[in-house]
């Protein structure tokens, strides 16, 4: 059963004050990348931009909100029959537009709106259709949508200097269990003497950058950075704003595990305006890359939507279901980065050593297809359920 309090007039002017300057920052950002150096330009300067665009978006949509909420005018709801058919065509569009354009100008500030269209679109696209599986009584406003998904965002900035110690403390841990491992203090010294020649010269042969993967010490450093800090940081970080939200307004279950799924929205666009940019310059390695952050997005939006499942039952009184909800995320999102080590680490191995190490990336690679399936999959399917077998008081 939902329930609601008035929000604090303080509160929607703490909102405005704090969209104006997120809109403020983002503005100059993207007007400050237009006259870096063109050495510095590149791939740095399409994140910038993209990055930048997003906060531009999210700022003047938290200074509306703010200014909205203090005269308590109502909010449209997030809610359209054929809005999934919208912005498939979108994408669609944006990838026949990335076709026509020269390679070297996807490193261009100017295709940052396309960037950031193709890392928005995919995830606007799973919105529309969760909307639908929701129903339009249930479905969020457009104000629940734009708090939460600055919710996820802001989540990106706060987790990636963690996840730097962590990939510190890991590459640490690593080297010392190693050092006491017959054969390994070799391998380290080996690795420091390939680090030393690409901080000189970047590799440039893919045989080079898969011997170096293909080291146990570079394979357990990755694992543990990957497949379990990232995701322990991640997922409590994406739906922190829910419990923030949650003094005030208590949604219904379905309405819950939007709110997850938009911040995890808001989170997937950032990183991948951020991650998607490694393969610019090069059509195909972009869309590839561009490819499977949507697949990521996917993910993203379902760990968050079990999160705000989660967070749904213990305002329920339900208390052991949030931390069970965690668990949960932490395991499908450590499992979907697991897989992705295992298919390049496993090519790397049966490149450079045994033919034994296809076999790992073959298993990785049929574990992530059942991953990739069953995330989009689940997130229409959950909001289904929830209206059949957890129907709100009066709108059964």
């Amino acid at each position: 059963m939902e329930s609601k309090k008035q929000i604090p007039t303080l509160l929607w002017i703490s909102a405005a004050i704090a969209g104006g300057l997120t809109a403020g920052t983002g503005l100059l950002i993207i007007l400050l990348t237009f006259f870096l150096p063109k050495e510095s330009g590149g791939p740095i300067s399409v994140i910038l931009v993209g990055v930048g665009g997003i906060a531009l978006t999210l700022g003047i949509g938290l200074l509306a909100t703010g200014l909205a909420g203090m005269k308590h005018v109502p909010s449209p709801k997030f809610y359209t029959k054929w809005g999934w058919l919208i912005f498939l065509v979108l994408t669609v569009g944006l990838i026949l537009v990335a076709l026509l354009i020269p390679g070297d100008w996807q490193e261009r500030p100017l295709f940052a709106l396309i960037h950031l269209g193709m890392a928005a679109m995919p995830a606007f696209f799973m919105l529309s259709l969760l909307t639908l599986a929701a129903g339009r009584q249930q479905t969020l406003s457009l104000r629940e949508l734009i708090v939460t998904a600055s919710g996820g965002a802001l989540a990106t900035l706060l987790a990636l200097p963690v996840e730097l110690i962590g990939f510190v403390i890991s590459a640490i841990i690593v080297t010392i269990a190693a050092l006491v491992i017959p054969g390994g203090g070799a391998e380290v010294e080996r690795l420091t003497t390939v680090l030393e020649q690409w901080a000189v010269t970047p590799p440039v042969q893919t045989e080079e950058i898969l011997a170096t993967i293909a080291s146990p010490v570079v394979l357990a450093t990755l694992a543990l950075t990957l497949a379990a800090i990232a995701p322990l940081i991640e997922e409590l970080g994406k739906t922190l704003i829910l419990g923030v939200l949650g003094i005030w307004k208590r949604p219904g279950l379905t309405r819950a595990f939007l709110w997850g799924a938009a911040c995890g929205l808001g989170f997937a666009v950032v990183e991948g305006v951020a991650n998607g940019a490694g393969g610019l310059g090069e059509i195909a390695g972009w869309l590839g890359g561009m490819g499977s952050r949507a697949l990521a997005t996917s993910m993203h939006m379902l760990t968050s939507g079990v999160l705000g499942l989660g967070w749904g039952f213990f305002w329920r009184k339900r208390r052991w279901v949030l931390p069970l909800a965690y668990v949960g995320a932490v395991t499908f999102h450590g499992l979907w980065n697991f897989n992705i080590i295992a298919i390049i680490g496993g090519v790397g191995i049966g490149t450079q050593h045994s033919p034994a190490g296809f076999v790992l990336a073959i298993a990785g690679a049929g574990l992530q297809v059942v991953l990739v399936l069953f995330a989009p999959l689940a997130l229409i399917a959950i909001p289904l359920l929830l209206r059949r077998y957890a129907p709100e008081p009066g709108l059964a």
